[in-house]
């Protein structure tokens, strides 16, 4: 075993396994065709921000369908992309997956990108800048390759290994959140504070939309099975699935805790306006009679000429005494009474 590290170009690097004597290490791109027809596994990473994708078409046997599927990887190539998913395409004894990662930078959920492309016998990854799901897998694949690894796709398993530990991280960060956004808001409702919600909400939101075209994707693999991934490693994808299904019931629970918090929170609000509002029709009721009286007693019934009729004191009684039983009646007949 060599234990050097792979060999690194301008943005590529290569390194070669042979699963009969366990061993593995760097090698050149010019030495791939020759360490394939050997028998030995070789796995070629690529910075497209750096390396040019028409250096694996001088050392990779791929059928014009596959290097048509390759070719559309320029536009990422080129950092011309919207925000991608996880999906996957098979063709004349390839698979391509597109990886879509999620990696917590401060406040924000950032996106991560990498292409793979697994042949009879070579695995490309594809990247543009630096992966820190490839970086973990470099740093844990040698144990693991030494004690366990059989077949080549133990690599493919290593990589979704990392991709659902970074879901599971996000998802572990984004709890831990929700919890202080919980508690923020039975201290006080504020416009900061919903803000931070609504924030948190939109995460959330974002992470689901992550995880769940990358558990399509497993669960194609599964279903449809390939010759290049072992049953094994499909045994393992079958359980990263469940994994899945439970973050995302995790995921769902914690968008259902926030919305139980804001509709407590609108609760207790709506409760302590009520509150106010009682307290305000008391002294309104007391005050209400007073405020009539004095609107009658303080009337100037010399210059009005109902004073001189001879029941004209008695009529104003009489009329508001009208006005009064109707509008009783009409409040009733609304149901306001």
């Amino acid at each position: 075993m060599s234990s050097h590290e792979p060999e690194k170009g301008p943005g590529i690097s290569a390194e070669y396994f042979d699963f009969s004597d366990h061993t593995y290490g760097q090698t050149s791109l010019e030495e791939i065709p020759a360490r394939i027809k050997a028998g030995q596994f070789a796995w070629i990473d690529m910075d497209l921000a750096v390396a040019d994708l028409r250096l694996l078409k001088t050392v990779l046997p791929i059928s014009a369908a596959g290097w048509l599927r390759l070719d559309q990887l320029a536009n990422h190539a080129e950092g011309i992309q919207e925000e991608p998913v996880s999906c996957l395409w098979r063709s004349e004894g390839l698979l391509e997956m597109v990886l879509v990662g999620t990696v917590c930078r401060l406040n924000t959920i950032d996106w991560e990108r990498c292409d793979i492309l697994l042949g009879e016998g070579f695995l490309v990854t594809v990247c543009r800048g630096a992966s820190e799901i490839l970086a973990v897998v470099r740093r844990e694949y040698a144990h693991d390759f030494q004690q366990h690894a059989v077949t080549p796709s133990f690599l493919i398993y290593e990589i979704w290994n990392a991709q659902i530990n970074q879901f599971l991280s996000t998802q572990s960060e984004l709890e831990k959140n929700v919890e202080g956004i919980r508690l923020a808001l039975y201290r006080d409702v504020n416009e900061a504070t919903l803000s931070s919600l609504a924030e948190l909400s939109g995460k959330l939101m974002m992470l689901r939309k992550r995880v769940l075209p990358a558990r399509r994707v497993l669960e194609d693999l599964v279903s449809r099975k390939t010759s290049l991934i072992s049953a094994g490693t499909l045994d393992f994808f079958g359980r990263m699935i469940e994994t899945l299904d439970r973050l995302l019931a995790d995921i769902e629970s914690n968008r259902d805790i926030l919305e139980s918090a804001v509709n407590l929170t609108l609760t207790f609000t709506a409760h302590r306006t009520n509150l106010t509002m009682n307290r305000l029709a008391v002294v309104s009721t007391i005050f209400l009679p007073l405020t009539f009286l004095c609107g009658v007693y303080g009337m100037n019934f010399a210059v009005l000429p109902e004073v001189q009729w001879k029941h004209g004191y008695a009529y104003f009684w009489a009329v508001s005494l009208v006005i009064s039983t109707t509008l009783i009646i009409m409040l009733k007949r609304a149901r306001l009474l």
